[in-house]
């Protein structure tokens, strides 16, 4: 049997307040989301809540993220802007050569909306990481091992959190690395523009050349035409997802949502955690009124991105329609019970 807790450190905005070690239960099934409910449960709790002004403030951000010509009903905008959620910053990334172990830094991802003071120590860590972040509020600190088929949370102990802390070097030299690789590619991407004689000519097979005639229809607005065009390459080449996944998204655009779902479907039995497709997929359960099976396509899209505001969105949407079911399906009941012989 495995191991049932794990320890993690926490780093208080305060100055005043020491760092400290805290344990956490691994419910059997949560050991991956056990650690977010923990913290989402901190973050609701510490700072000062959100004033009006930076509601109606972040209710326009995400407003401006959405799809031109979307309409959201208010009581929607008001449990989206509600959800506390988790931002986690990979310091160590869980790479093969230091045996898939990484360390990720977690903060709320409200921090600089409520206001929350600046966490120096927190900041100061990451810096010696080589991830130069301004943290925000509470941050706090864990360790994990994950190689893509295998997720243990193990123990970060409060001794560990220093400058001079091995895992600390580790993250230093990993990024440096990465932004070393990026410079390269960035100078040998500007190297080979500026020697190219002559615009670069791709050879297209048929199936491409279908989905590209595709792509411009779409542009144009004319869904039927770029859905006939993804068609045919599909034809073509059976294997093209993308083909596949566009489709999807111009039979979302007619309303043709038991063949969009069928489409997204396609695509994530050949590509799990497609994103697009998730979406896609969610917008035609959505549409056919299976509101539960579209929530459950949103939070996978919002554990690969929590940051995603379309998930978000609908999965707020969802739950205030839930609350008003709930609601009258509750009169319904008192209603019916005050009609009733005592």
């Amino acid at each position: 049997m495995g191991r049932r807790s794990f320890r993690f450190v926490c780093i208080p905005a305060d100055m005043s307040e020491p760092l400290q070690q805290w344990e956490l239960e691994m419910p059997e099934g949560k050991e991956v989301e056990c650690l977010i409910d923990r913290l989402k449960e901190h973050f609701a709790s510490a700072g000062p809540k959100k004033s009006e002004a930076q509601i109606r403030a972040q209710q326009a951000e995400l407003l401006s993220r959405l799809p031109e010509g979307s309409n959201i009903d208010p009581r929607v905008l008001n449990v989206a802007t509600s959800l506390n959620m988790v931002e986690n910053v990979s310091l160590l990334s869980n790479a093969r050569d230091n045996g898939f172990v990484g360390v990720n830094m977690y903060v709320d991802d409200e921090g600089s909306i409520r206001g929350l003071p600046r966490n120096v120590r927190a900041s100061e860590i990451a810096h010696c990481c080589g991830k130069p972040l301004d943290v925000k509020g509470d941050a706090f600190l864990a360790r994990v091992m994950d190689d893509g088929d295998d997720f243990e949370r193990l123990d970060l102990d409060l001794s560990e959190v220093s400058s001079s802390a091995a895992w600390v070097q580790q993250a230093r030299q990993q990024n440096e690395r990465k932004r070393q690789q990026e410079t390269g590619d960035a100078l040998l991407e500007r190297l080979r523009a500026s020697k190219a004689a002559a615009p670069a000519v791709r050879e297209l097979s048929p199936a491409e050349v279908a989905k590209d005639e595709g792509n411009k229809a779409f542009k144009q607005g004319d869904w039927q035409e770029a859905a006939a065009h993804y068609s045919r390459a599909l034809e073509l080449d059976a294997g093209m997802t993308a083909a596949l996944n566009n489709r999807a998204l111009c039979r979302c655009k007619l309303g043709r949502w038991a063949e969009a779902e069928a489409d997204a479907s396609g695509v994530l039995a050949a590509e799990p955690g497609n994103v697009k497709a998730l979406l896609r997929r969610a917008a035609a359960r959505k549409a056919q009124g299976r509101a539960a099976e579209a929530a459950e396509d949103w939070r996978e899209v919002l554990a690969k991105e929590p940051n995603n505001k379309e998930a978000a969105a609908g999965l707020a949407e969802a739950a205030a329609a839930g609350e008003g079911a709930a609601g009258e399906e509750q009169q319904q009941r008192q209603e019916g019970a005050a009609g009733q012989p005592a």
